[in-house]
């Protein structure tokens, strides 16, 4: 009886010194990115944009932070993980750089009630993510609801990615990347309205 008290002490000691000793977890967030002179549009004259949910694909929405590293496989770090659902992360990264990209009161920030009539809900799609040491590359299919034309377009950005920190600082990149095109799409769009 003595052996296995003596035997259980000694295991609890060395589980309490290895999780003790054991890594930090990364939390991952996303920053919006100060747009270029040429993606802010103070002219957009159009309706209220309102970016309800951003969806992400499923291999990637997770809490551990996962990228794809060749066709066909992906890597999960379990010691980096998002600081918040990976889809809720982007819609919010991606609405603060539309409102540095449209004129004040033309975006409505996440959790705002949309007014009834004459906004524009926009559908957003990550449709891939993947990165290399030298850079990522992004997918996203984007359209505005509920007739509007479906957009597909696709982004990279070239910068060292080592860690997952780095990867989250290319994602956000190419999040602001997608709210340029989005930015200079939607001004394009009111601009016919006005002056068909």
């Amino acid at each position: 009886m003595r052996i296995a008290l003596r035997t259980v002490t000694v295991s609890a000691l060395l589980l309490v010194t290895a999780c003790g000793s054991s890594p930090a977890t990364t939390l991952l967030t996303l920053d919006p990115v100060t747009p270029p002179p040429a993606a802010v549009h103070a002219d957009y004259r159009g309706p209220v944009i309102v970016i309800p949910a951003v969806h992400v694909p499923a291999v990637i929405d997770r809490t551990e932070f996962v990228h794809q590293v060749t066709a066909g496989s992906a890597k999960v770090d379990d010691l980096a993980h998002w600081a918040a659902p990976l889809g809720l992360l982007s819609r919010d990264t991606l609405v603060r750089d539309l409102i540095a990209r449209l004129p004040e009161g033309k975006v409505l920030p996440p959790g705002a009630t949309a007014p009834r009539k004459g906004a524009s809900v926009i559908d957003v799609t990550i449709l891939g993510f993947a990165t290399t040491p030298n850079g990522a590359t992004m997918q996203i299919s984007w359209r505005l609801l509920p007739d509007g034309a479906t957009r597909q377009v696709s982004f990279n950005v070239e910068q060292p990615i080592s860690t997952p920190p780095t990867a989250a600082t290319a994602y956000a990149a190419l999040i602001a990347m997608l709210a340029d095109n989005m930015s200079g799409e939607l001004s394009s769009a009111s601009e016919r309205v006005q002056h068909p």
